[in-house]
């Protein structure tokens, strides 16, 4: 049985995590993303990820790392709390709160989960700041 190198081994690595995000559900915003790493896929397997493409790989999924809810609320709750006050809103936060209630989103990722809480927040939630830490195969980001 032929040796893995360790270049290889970190590669299939990042092609697993690569290939765990693109199936990954709600890309709505993240449409060239999802593109790119599926592109990435294609390549040959014995490909080496550069360093720029790990680094991008991460940034992904540090962006694609889902939250259910915040500070005790699902995402349900807050966004039913948030489309209290969507009158209020502009039309971009609008439509994003019509996106997610037609989702009926269990789950959201990093930044959609920003510009949810800042609604709630503007509604009259009180909610605790939102410093999530996110975590990339074991490593703190």
């Amino acid at each position: 049985m032929p040796r893995i190198s360790k270049a290889q081994s970190e590669s299939d690595r990042y092609r697993l995590r690569a290939a765990r995000l693109a199936a990954g559900s709600s890309w709505r915003g993240y449409e060239a993303q999802r593109e790119w790493l599926e592109k990435l896929l294609r390549y040959d397997p014995k490909r080496h990820f550069t360093e720029a493409e790990r680094e991008a790989i991460d940034r992904i999924a540090a962006a694609r790392t889902m939250f259910e809810g915040w500070g005790g609320y699902s995402v349900a709750e807050l966004i039913k709390a948030a489309s209290r006050y969507i009158a209020d809103f502009s039309y971009e936060d609008e439509l994003f709160l019509k996106e997610l209630q037609a989702e009926a989103a269990e789950e959201i990722c990093l930044d959609d989960m920003r510009q949810l809480l800042s609604l709630c927040r503007l509604a009259g939630l009180d909610l605790p700041r939102f410093r999530p830490v996110i975590e990339l195969d074991g490593e703190a980001a």
